[in-house]
């Protein structure tokens, strides 16, 4: 008579099972994430760096301009500071929970510089080297 016919396929059902079942595996996983803040190989670029002998100028080529700022001192000294750093997430994505860590290294370079525009003095920060990835998002 004119009513909706419905197919019945045994495996429809049984595939269609199948592949939701398999999709929700598919969505737990791994992430990793990385950002870098201006130059993290600083320290690796500044080993020329001698002060007493080295000029500002000198600097700025080996690594560029200031990115942070460039403060007068009095005396007619200047302190050029550059700030740099690493940060590393990792984690374990499932479909209700989500667990991750993020390991977060900066350092500051800084370079006093006479009237002259020799440095007198460079510090440079080592916190940014190395950063481990790390999974245990509890406690250290």
């Amino acid at each position: 008579m004119g009513g909706i016919r419905r197919l019945h396929h045994p495996l429809g059902l049984r595939a269609f099972a199948a592949f939701a079942l398999l999709s929700l595996c598919a969505l737990p996983g791994c992430l990793f994430a990385r950002g870098q803040v201006n130059a993290a190989d600083l320290p690796d670029r500044v080993t020329g760096v001698v002060p007493g002998k080295t000029t500002i100028a000198q600097v700025e080529r080996m690594i560029g301009s200031p990115a942070t700022s460039i403060t007068p001192l009095g005396g007619g000294n200047l302190l050029h500071v550059y700030t740099f750093g690493d940060t590393k997430t990792a984690g374990l994505s499932l479909i209700v929970l989500n667990i991750s860590r993020t390991n977060s290294g900066f350092d500051t370079a800084f370079f006093v510089v006479d009237a002259s525009g020799v440095v007198v003095e460079m510090k440079v920060g080592q916190n940014s080297r190395d950063l481990e990835w790390e999974w245990w998002a509890f406690g250290d």
